[in-house]
């Protein structure tokens, strides 16, 4: 009796390990992905009005984008979902918004796989191939995908002068590299603690839907 008892905590040290590894492995063939942002916040010296109508406004190089009217609704729907009001076409709107998004670049991790087995110093964590206190790397790239949203004053905006009353940018990091699945995601993390506190950055776990046939 005395020998398993023994054993016990030496099991809880070799499992321990294995657990972190099969936690890492769940984590990247789960069957419903995610992506980590990191959003933040700023406000100008007065909170972000609310109850307000809004208008989404395209760039020069935005206008008859398809792409560009598709992410402009997901920004307008968050709005709405915070009580402001989408303005009827051709009114006049309180609030001007202006949508920017694109790559910001990737990166690739590297982990190792370790190996419980029998070696020269007895039974330990070994390289696959050998003595060696891991085993082989394995890597995975992920990619970095922006999404900013500014929102103007729109009496101001209409008198071609740009009074910024709030601006988010948000940072995402996916194993996913499709920018169209990329942005629901990034405009759900925007929008969680929408408006914020100015200044702070936080992260935000939300899923990410990898589009069809990925």
């Amino acid at each position: 009796m005395l020998r398993y008892q023994l054993d016990f905590p030496l099991l809880g040290a070799v499992m321990k390990p294995v657990v972190a590894v099969l936690s890492l492995a769940f984590l990247l063939a789960g069957c419903a992905p995610t992506m980590q942002a990191d959003v933040i916040h700023f406000t100008g010296a007065a909170p972000l009005p609310p109850s307000r109508t809004f208008a989404v406004a395209a760039e020069p190089d935005q206008g008859g984008n398809l792409e560009f009217q598709h992410y402009a609704a997901l920004v307008g729907g968050a709005l709405q979902d915070h009580g402001y009001t989408a303005a009827a076409p051709g009114a006049p709107a309180d609030l001007m918004v202006v949508v920017h998004y694109g790559s910001a670049g990737n990166h690739t991790e590297l982990w190792s796989d370790p190996a419980w087995g029998w070696g020269g110093g007895g039974w330990g964590w070994r390289h696959r191939g050998g003595p060696y206190p891991y085993g082989p790397t394995e890597s995975q790239t992920f990619y970095s995908e922006m999404l900013e949203v500014q929102i103007f004053d729109g009496s101001a905006w209409r008198n071609n002068n740009r009074t910024m009353l709030y601006q988010a940018r948000a940072i995402g990091d996916t194993t996913v590299n499709e920018i169209s699945a990329a942005v629901p995601a990034l405009v759900q993390a925007m929008f969680t603690h929408f408006p914020g506190n100015t200044g702070q950055t936080e992260r935000v776990i939300v899923q990410i839907t990898p589009p069809a046939g990925t």
